[in-house]
């Protein structure tokens, strides 16, 4: 797919600033589209949201540590 060819060049080129500032993006959507949530949906909402943030969070970092592990073990 075009897309998939077009973000794959795009990630080549960012940097860690570019990251940082992609995430407070993200975060500030998510924000702004909870504050619009009525609030008998916000139990609902959030339990979503927090197993959404647990079943990305770890792999993410499980791959940080693994990537920095190898790295210090190639330094020595």
């Amino acid at each position: 797919m075009e897309i998939c060819k077009c973000v794959e060049n795009y990630t080549k080129k960012i940097n860690m600033m570019d990251i940082g500032l992609l995430k407070l993006c993200a975060c500030s959507a998510g924000v702004l589209i909870g504050l619009f949530v009525p609030k008998k949906k916000k139990t609902c909402v959030l339990a979503t949201a927090s197993l959404l943030f647990s079943l990305t969070l770890f792999p993410l970092m499980f791959k940080a540590i693994k990537t920095m592990a190898e790295t210090m073990a190639d330094s020595e």
